[in-house]
């Protein structure tokens, strides 16, 4: 019960600008929830209560916990902040502890509603004892920034999860039933730095939002910087609270390496020490660039050169200036010279929170990942590896590995020539310099080759990688001797997790999208790959990356997935087969590699290959993990022989997956071979010849006589084991439907309210019939898969003529039509918020012979179609007479004209369906299946022209018998909800005889082959719809609030005020 005034709790008080809570008012909010949280868990401590004054000081002790409910004796002193408060902040300690020690209390506690420090008073008052020995445990509470909000349930339920935590845990401790929590001297340290990077933030946040309000030059400043690290800037909060960010961890950063590079280097580089007599941040700046530029004698130029956003951290603050001297005095209380590398790179490594990695623009990769992609890239200690988007350097760290475990004689300099990143910004190129660093800081000539740069601004000339900004760089030693660095002119491998920006979302960062184009994807005078604008960079990094790779070389890139069955993926998997073997694609279908970014991905191993037969004769592994990476590979340890284990593990999953020539599956993994030869055939369009039928076969990739527009290597990866055993038995009986046919969109009017006649009777009659063309166009009217086309009631507007000829013909109910649809206005698909007249709206303005004259493409009639959006029902509708559609429905135009009904039995065959199942996108509301014309021409299809004369006959008479009844949705036409209730006998009969001549005469299925088909297509559809429900009832968070409780309880606020 609170005891706030006895009021209910609710949302901030958003209605009343004078009532805001307190750290007391909150204070005795916790003692509440910790009194409830008790008696709920019956955990028989005494009652936590706020006291006005402690009995000999005028101060307050927010609160007390009572040892038992019956005993008044102290056991938990707590002192409350305001969530600005570092939380160690000593005079906030030294406040508990004295309050801890009056009340006799054996444990005290620091809160600021964010994080709750426990401490043993008894410790805490022995001065020979360090911070992490004083310390019991840490508890994280919240996020909360304005007390205002603790009721928040985005705020309230963390803090009573923790506070859960904290209360059993005093109890267990107190009552002797556990031990005392220690703190481990990194996790203690990253704590620390921690806090004190969130509140120098505060600081910063409101210098950096000032600076950009006020000071013009600034602002465009603070644009410029944005752009450069490849963000988005819009001037709002979040912008600001960003770079105050990065501005705090790139000072923190400098101070801390600089301290644990001082005591590797003592003789060479003094103790970090500010004059307490220092206030102002001018003289701080100047102070501490002093101690960096000895430093930049060593070398270390990533970290330590100075740029704009480095400006940002010294005003003349004297609180700011106060937080900097504590963060240098909190490091210079450890010894880092006695500390072990692994401790270090363990405090570098975990220095960014996961929570802010997203923030500040950085994805850590985990470990098992990069070590299989660097295990399949390199097994040569002398491999030279380039990470082309660095970011803090997981995969350079995890090659330094990798390398030192290959040969343990290999020195640190010898390594750190083998590794080479870059990045485009400074603070992932700052934290990748620092992580190989730190792997020994006692060798004076410690040289990570880390660049900052624009990839796509490094180029490959004729002889290799010959780049000035690399090449002519230099660094000094300690001395007065300076060295060349050599770059080298390929590498042996190129590894990385490259951005997943798209390429038309680079319009707002400030970068040259076509010039960037133009660099990547030409090589000299030659373009070397046709990339969709619409893919994402990390294809460009792939194309730009492959100038930069020896032949034989390996590409090991983990990557969105959305390449693999998307149009825009085409022009990749075209490089890819153009220039590569592809060893390798991996997907996980229990785990995302990529926790802290919103994408699907997979892994991508490719060998550079200049061989045209050698790539088309390799077979490319689809490999699909069952279990996550732990139950293949041991986690990363220290210890030796775990290393070396670990290693064995990884070599044995890659041999297991390279092993396998032919389909193989266990309860772990799927591997699906299938070569480069017959991927090209797959995604390889052939274009007819003057006068000439289609062709049979597959020209090679320098044919004139087609092009190579994609396939769905998804299906390779994802699909149910039947669809392998089933491609694997038919593969000679099956081909794309764009091998058969040609697959046309819809009409496309541009407006739909003038060129539909649905809801115009008095128009309709007034306009020559000749201009009025029935059209199908609505999906939920088609009933049965035959079209009656004299039964259509829509029709579509169609008049090639000028008004002028109009006129001519006195045709006046079209003319008059058109002058009445050119004073209405509409909305070019909705983007306008004002309406424009028809007209002028984009769609139609340009068009050649009148707004009102639709292009004749879309005018094509045809006798076929297919559904663009699908959901539990599956049709292919044909008619008997040609007839346009809408874009609801995609047209079929067979090769052939005589294939058009043997066509239209085919699509509408149970195993067409299964196909289109694994083909289309399951992106759309309530689960539906979004079918795009793309989607369409490449579903494998039985071929039609392979029918003999007496099966086609068959398959013609079982069709005539199901396409006049209406269609049911697929568990209704299959007899089954779930796949254990399949069975052939209750499949509706006319379909099962369609079935048995296509999967059965044609297609050589067994009928325990055909259950599967069934059963695969129950199971697809049943967890396509069921996903879909799942994620529409799952509670929705935007910002981390529950939109539906923070909506009732919003709704609630109203109503009392308004009684």
């Amino acid at each position: 019960m609170s005891r706030i005034k006895n009021k209910k709790s609710s949302l901030p008080d958003a209605f009343n600008s004078e009532s805001h809570k307190t750290e007391w008012t909150c204070a005795a909010k916790l003692a509440g929830w910790i009194n409830e949280i008790a008696k709920e868990k019956d955990i028989p401590i005494g009652v936590a209560e706020v006291e006005t004054k402690t009995k000999d000081s005028g101060k307050r002790s927010d609160i007390i916990i009572y040892k038992t409910p019956k005993n008044l004796d102290a056991l938990c002193v707590i002192e409350c902040k305001q969530p600005f408060w570092d939380v160690f902040n000593e005079e906030l300690k030294e406040d508990a502890r004295n309050k801890g020690n009056k009340r006799k209390a054996p444990y005290f506690a620091t809160c600021n509603f964010k994080k709750l420090i426990w401490w043993n008073t008894e410790r805490a008052n022995n001065p020979v004892l360090t911070e992490e020995q004083q310390i019991l445990e840490k508890y994280n509470f919240s996020e909360i920034e304005n007390l205002d909000e603790i009721e928040n349930i985005r705020y309230r339920e963390p803090i009573r999860r923790e506070l859960r935590k904290f209360i059993s845990k005093l109890y267990a401790v107190h009552t002797g039933k556990e031990p005392e929590p220690k703190q481990a001297i990194d996790e203690h340290l990253i704590d620390r730095i921690h806090e004190k990077i969130r509140v120098l933030s505060y600081f910063y946040t409101d210098i950096i939002r000032d600076k950009f309000h006020k000071d013009a030059n600034f602002a465009k400043s603070l644009q410029n910087w944005f752009f450069e690290q490849m963000w988005e800037f819009s001037g709002q909060q979040n912008d600001f609270d960003k770079a105050a960010r990065q501005t705090a961890y790139l000072l923190v950063n400098k101070i801390l390496f600089y301290d644990v590079l001082q005591s590797k280097q003592p003789k060479e580089l003094d103790p970090l020490i500010i004059p307490d007599s220092l206030m102002k941040g001018s003289m701080m700046q100047k102070t501490l660039q002093l101690y960096f530029e000895e430093v930049l004698k060593i070398d270390y130029e990533t970290l330590y050169t100075h740029d704009f956003i480095d400006s940002i951290a010294f005003t003349d603050d004297d609180d700011l200036v106060k937080q900097i001297k504590e963060i240098i005095s909190v490091l210079n209380r450890y010894n880092f010279g006695t500390l072990g590398y692994d401790i270090l790179g363990r405090v570098f490594e975990r220095l960014i929170p996961p929570g802010e990695r997203h923030t500040l623009g950085q994805y850590f990769t985990s470990a098992d990942v990069v070590d299989l992609i660097l295990h399949f890239c390199s097994q040569n200690e002398d491999d030279k590896l380039l990470d082309p988007s660095c970011g803090a350097g997981t995969f350079l760290v995890r090659g330094y590995q990798q390398k030192k475990l290959m040969n343990q004689f290999k020195k640190h300099e010898e390594i750190l020539d083998k590794l080479w990143g870059n990045d485009i910004a400074k603070f992932p190129a700052h934290l990748s310099t620092i992580n190989l660093a730190i792997k020994n800081l006692g060798v004076l000539k410690n040289y990570p080759n880390i660049l900052q740069s624009d990839f796509f601004a490094l180029q490959v000339g004729p002889h290799g990688f010959d780049n000035d900004i690399w090449r002519k760089r230099r660094a000094k030693t300690l001395g007065v001797d300076e060295r060349e660095i050599t770059y080298p002119r390929y590498f042996d491998a190129i590894v990385g997790n490259p951005p997943y920006t798209r390429q038309e979302e680079i319009k707002d960062t400030g970068v040259d999208k076509q010039q960037l184009i133009a660099n990547a994807v030409m090589f000299g005078n030659k373009k070397i790959a046709d990339i969709s604008e619409q893919a994402g960079i990390y294809a460009y990094f792939f194309v730009h990356g492959t100038k930069f790779l020896k032949d034989a070389g390996f590409f090991g890139f983990i990557v969105t997935n959305s390449w693999l069955d998307v149009d825009y993926g085409k022009g990749l998997q075209e490089f890819f087969l153009l220039n590569y073997k592809i060893v390798a694609i991996i997907e996980s279908k229990e785990e995302r590699w990529f926790t802290d970014a919103d994408v699907n991905t997979c892994i991508v191993i490719l060998q550079k290959c200049s061989d045209e037969k050698e790539r088309m004769n390799n077979l490319a592994r689809f490999v699909l993990l069952k279990k996550p990476l732990r139950n293949f590979i041991p986690a990363a340890e220290n210890e030796w022989s775990k290393q070396v284990e670990r290693k064995d593990e990884i070599d044995k999953l890659i041999n297991t997956i390279l092993a396998h020539n032919k389909y193989y599956e266990n309860d772990s993994l799927r591997v699906f071979p299938i070569s480069q030869k017959e991927l090209w055939e797959e995604g390889f369009d052939i274009i007819p010849k003057e006068n000439d039928d289609i062709q049979n076969k597959i020209k090679e990739p320098q044919t004139p006589y087609g092009k190579y527009i994609g396939a769905k290597w998804g299906k390779y990866l994802r699909a149910p084991e039947s669809f392998f055993k089933i491609l694997g038995k038919c593969k000679g009986y099956l081909v794309p439907l764009r091998k058969v046919a040609d697959v046309k969109a819809g009409c496309y009017t541009g407006i739909n309210e003038f060129f539909y006649f649905d809801k115009k009777p008095a128009f309709k009659e007034k306009i020559e019939k000749e201009y009025l063309k029935k059209i199908i166009r609505n999906t939920r009217k088609v009933n049965s898969i035959n079209i009656d086309s004299s039964k259509l009631n829509s029709h579509v507007f169609v008049c090639q003529e000028s008004k002028k000829e109009l006129k001519k013909k006195k045709h006046y109910g079209a003319l008059e039509y058109i002058n009445w649809g050119e004073k209405q206005t509409g909305r070019t698909r909705q983007k306008r918020k004002t309406e424009v007249l028809f007209p002028h709206i984009e769609s139609v303005k340009n068009r050649k012979h009148g707004w009102w004259v639709i292009p004749s493409q879309n005018l094509l009639t045809v006798n076929l179609f297919m559904l663009y959006v699908i959901n539990k029902r599956f049709i292919a509708p044909y008619s008997d007479s040609a007839i346009i559609s809408d874009r609801c429905f995609h047209r079929i135009v067979p090769f052939n004209k005589e294939n058009n009904e043997i066509l239209a039995a085919i699509l509408n065959s149970t195993f067409t369906i299964y196909c289109i199942e694994l083909f289309g996108r399951s992106n759309l509301g309530l689960g539906a299946l979004k079918f795009e014309a793309t989607d369409a021409k490449k579903i494998s299809i039985v071929n039609c022209n392979s029918i003999d004369k007496k099966t086609r006959n068959k398959l013609l008479q079982s069709f005539n018998n199901l396409k006049n009844r209406n269609i049911d949705d697929i568990f209704d036409e299959i007899g089954a909800n779930k796949p254990s209730e399949v069975s052939l006998s209750k499949v509706k009969p006319d379909r099962r005889d369609l079935d048995k001549v296509i999967m059965g005469n044609i297609l050589g299925l067994s009928d325990e082959e055909q259950l599967e088909v069934y059963r695969a297509i129950v199971n697809l559809v049943k967890s396509r719809i069921e996903k879909a429900k799942s994620v529409e009832k799952k509670t929705k968070f935007v910002d981390g609030i529950d939109v539906m409780l923070a909506k009732v309880d919003a709704i609630n606020e109203l109503k009392k005020r308004n009684k």
